[in-house]
């Protein structure tokens, strides 16, 4: 394949490029969100995510007909690139760009298309997901949230943990038991449930790093007869086992390439921290032992931007994310502890300063980072559930 970008997608970057020159004001670059409390941090996020959308940067890829652009897979690449470059800050709807939007598009009906797609790409709301809970363990399907169908109505009781964002989210995208008759996988449904709603309770968690319910952080969500319509049922009744595992790989599709942008700039920091770091006489690059480690993470790093290319080249040619994405999840999985392992072996006792404390290496992002690396082989499916997904859907061993 031909890496280098083509006429029209080098204009596509000079257009973002300029664009924001144009609309990123200084004081909401990312790096300097560290210093602002969570909640400052995501009304920033929040207003970034709107101007994104007035000037239709979200959902790039989204066919016309819905608000997109009908971007390539090349040209989201770009976005992603150029934005992190310029120091951007993140958007808070990731569940609802990522997952809800496409699995929408796919699977949704007309109506919830009209409802729902607008609010998505002009960038007004956010959703967050209602999957994992906390007796379920690492197999969704043993969820227990039940929603019981009373007129035109489901009444849903139960519990959710482990949701990013719903401290600020208007809408969640729920998986319910609505059928507790049937094999575990065959009676779960989507449910579009409304954050609003009488009934649902959010709590944020505190994690070891500090971070709470914040942009960057988890809740748990209580429901508590909770009435959401039946026309939000998303992808058909006891269907929501296949709507949640479409919606995964579309989260999984991209977001590795984004991850890859974040490694790459975390190797520089590690790299450039062993060349002027000196202890017992010596800088820490002399070591050979530290060399070998940052050459473990720098193959890894790219080799997953290699992996992304791959998986890029056959989605710009036809085919939807499937199975490979949990290949790219566990890849990511071991490059992220890897390199967060070894700026905690860099930094020694430094590397223990929480973030915004008086000698915080790179502002406390690697000791926040360092923890955050130890869910990556939790959420999103843990790395045996990924091995046993590879190993049966893409070399045909037996269960």
């Amino acid at each position: 394949m031909d890496l280098n970008l083509s006429p029209a997608e080098e204009a596509f970057a000079q257009e973002l490029r300029s664009w924001l020159q144009r609309n990123l004001p200084p004081q909401w670059r990312e790096s300097r969100l560290r210093a602002l409390s969570e909640d400052e941090a995501a009304a920033i996020c929040m207003q970034w995510q709107k101007k994104l959308g007035d000037g239709g940067w979200l959902g790039l890829a989204w066919p016309r007909e819905y608000g997109g652009r009908g971007a390539t897979m090349m040209e989201q690449v770009i976005f992603m690139l150029e934005t992190h470059r310029a120091d951007a800050p993140p958007t808070v709807d990731r569940a609802g760009l990522r997952l809800l939007g496409p699995t929408l598009m796919e699977l949704g009906t007309p109506d919830q298309k009209q409802r729902f797609l607008g609010p998505l790409i002009r960038g007004e709301v956010v959703w967050c997901q209602g999957f994992s809970e906390t007796d379920a363990g690492s197999d969704l399907a043993n969820l227990r949230t039940r929603a019981v169908l009373q007129g035109d109505h489901y009444i849903v009781n139960g519990h959710k943990i482990w949701s990013s964002n719903a401290h600020y989210a208007s809408w969640c995208m729920l998986l319910a038991r609505t059928n507790p008759d049937v094999p575990k996988h065959k009676g779960i449904t989507m449910l579009a449930v409304e954050m609003n709603s009488p009934g649902v309770t959010r709590r944020p968690i505190r994690q070891i790093s500090g971070i709470t319910g914040g942009p960057h952080g988890f809740n748990e969500i209580f429901f508590d007869n909770v009435s959401v319509p039946r026309e939000n049922v998303i992808g058909g009744v006891d269907n929501g086992w296949q709507v949640g595992m479409k919606a995964i790989t579309y989260e999984r599709g991209l977001f590795t390439m984004l991850v890859q942008i974040q490694f790459e700039t975390v190797w520089q920091e590690l790299r450039d921290f062993a060349r002027t770091t000196r202890r017992g006489g010596r800088a820490l690059i002399d070591s050979a032992v530290v060399r070998e480690r940052l050459a473990q993470s720098y193959s890894d790093i790219r080799l997953m931007r290699l992996s992304n290319l791959r998986y890029i080249t056959r989605y710009m040619r036809g085919m939807r994310p499937g199975e490979e994405s949990s290949l790219m999840k566990l890849h990511w999985t071991a490059t992220d502890q890897r390199l967060y392992d070894l700026a905690m072996a860099l930094g020694g006792p430094a590397s223990l300063v929480m973030p915004k404390g008086a000698r915080a290496l790179y502002e406390g992002t690697w000791i926040s980072d360092y923890f955050h690396s130890r869910a990556s082989s939790i959420y999103g499916g843990t790395q045996d559930i990924q091995r046993n997904l590879i190993a049966e859907r893409m070399y045909g061993l037996p269960r």
